[in-house]
């Protein structure tokens, strides 16, 4: 992968940037890898030398780094584990992770995120948050024989707003939001872990699902002449069509459906086949992937 500066940012940043000494080591797979679109990651590892990503893509990556190593400095506890590498084996293959917080007097794992409102907005719980922090906990039983008994991740939310915490009682009431994670069984966790692993040993996996590009379908919008905004939007064709008939001046447009990772969030979409077919595409840009993961590993 080649770096790029092409909005002339400050050397300093160009080189904190650069300067990631993560490696997987003799380990086949990261979890983070692991939870990735099998037909992603081949695409990444076959294209790696020929992936291009600028510096200004990878801040939001940067300060969850810095605020991992703030908070690392902060566990110095004799019962706290804070950044602990696992490792474990599941279908012939070595995982490895990174659990970020273990309280060992409390049997709790916490994990910390810099990310978005849009992400926990409303009270939801990103799945790929209780995928990879349940894969941390089973790392932790069977490498390390500890028992965790509850999960919490901590969210920063880098674009929280006070306004908006005070104008709506649906919006996350201040930028540190605890998350409580959903356990999974042992059974579960390994069940989950060997099917993700044969995804990714598959030397010819399926393209990206539907879900894993976060598909949002078509809307019908319900216009009237002389008006910028819609009167509603619908999923349905025939719904809309229905009010337009009863709206003085009312028509339907069709407003495409949209594949935002594709579209903005996956470094390697250049080099997709099923991308290049796909109606959606209509940029014909290449994006990067630097915030598709809130961890690293």
């Amino acid at each position: 992968m080649r770096l790029t500066n092409k909005m002339g940012l400050p050397e300093a940043i160009v080189r904190a940037v650069s300067n990631d000494d993560y490696t997987k080591g003799d380990a086949d797979i990261s979890v983070t890898e692991m939870l990735m679109p099998a037909w992603m990651r081949q695409l990444r590892l076959k294209h790696w030398d020929d992936i291009e990503e600028d510096v200004s893509e990878r801040v939001w990556s940067l300060q969850g780094s810095a605020m991992h190593v703030v908070l690392e400095r902060a566990a110095i506890q004799d019962d706290v584990l804070a950044e602990t590498t696992l490792y474990m084996e599941a279908g012939g293959w070595k995982i490895k992770g990174q659990a970020d917080n273990v309280s060992l007097s409390k049997a709790e794992l916490c994990d910390f995120k810099n990310t978005t409102v849009w992400k926990v907005n409303g009270g939801r719980v990103p799945i790929e948050w209780v995928q990879q922090t349940n894969v941390y906990r089973r790392m932790l039983q069977v490498e390390k024989g500890l028992q965790i008994n509850s999960i919490a991740v901590i969210a920063i939310l880098r674009d929280w707003s006070k306004r908006e915490a005070r104008r709506r009682a649906d919006y996350p009431q201040a930028q540190a939001v605890l998350i409580d994670i959903p356990l999974w069984s042992g059974e579960e966790a390994d069940r989950f872990i060997a099917e993700r692993v044969r995804h990714h040993q598959d030397p010819n996996p399926p393209p990206c699902t539907e879900e894993e590009i976060w598909a949002k379908p078509a809307k019908y919008a319900v216009m009237k002449k002389g008006r910028q905004s819609a009167l509603r939007l619908f999923d349905l064709r025939f719904e809309a069509e229905a009010l337009a008939r009863n709206t003085p001046g009312g028509y339907v447009e069709e407003r495409a459906g949209e594949a935002p990772r594709c579209q903005d969030y996956c470094s390697v979409s250049q080099f997709c086949s099923k991308w290049a077919a796909d109606p959606r595409n209509r940029s014909k840009e290449t994006f990067s992937a630097g915030d598709l993961f809130d961890a690293q590993v």
